[in-house]
């Protein structure tokens, strides 16, 4: 699958996003993952608006992050995502966290998303979504 829809986001690091050592906490990931996801699907062309007009939501299936070297307070983050894989029902989204200026990979990560209705059964992958990709 092409790589279109590729974002990228720089992300400062502050101080209350690490442990007492000045490296960032693994419990901020799930935030970071938020942030590149966010502007993933603005690029895309789909907001949390528009989304809730539709009655279809995402629930999270699956995440994994995979921690390959540490960042530290004052660095800058690089995260990029992209949609790998599109399912029936869900897309796996793919991130990429690297210090900025340099090529080290500070984290991988996964997400599973599987689209709902209001009842909570999954459905189809919206086809709005699936043209543009």
């Amino acid at each position: 699958m092409k790589n279109k829809h590729k974002v990228s986001i720089e992300m400062p690091i502050m101080s209350f996003e690490t442990d007492f050592q000045g490296i960032v906490s693994n419990t901020e990931f799930g935030r970071f993952l938020e942030r590149v996801r966010y502007a993933l699907s603005k690029k895309m062309g789909f907001s949390h608006k528009q989304s809730r007009l539709t009655k279809l939501w995402t629930v999270m299936a699956h995440v994994e992050v995979n921690y390959r070297s540490p960042a530290h307070f004052e660095d800058v983050l690089v995260g990029t995502g992209w949609i790998s894989k599109v399912g029936h029902t869900s897309i796996v989204i793919d991130y990429e966290f690297r210090l900025k200026g340099t090529r080290r990979l500070i984290a991988d990560a996964k997400q599973v998303l599987v689209f709902v209705n209001q009842q909570l059964k999954p459905q189809l992958v919206p086809k709005a979504l699936r043209d543009k990709l």
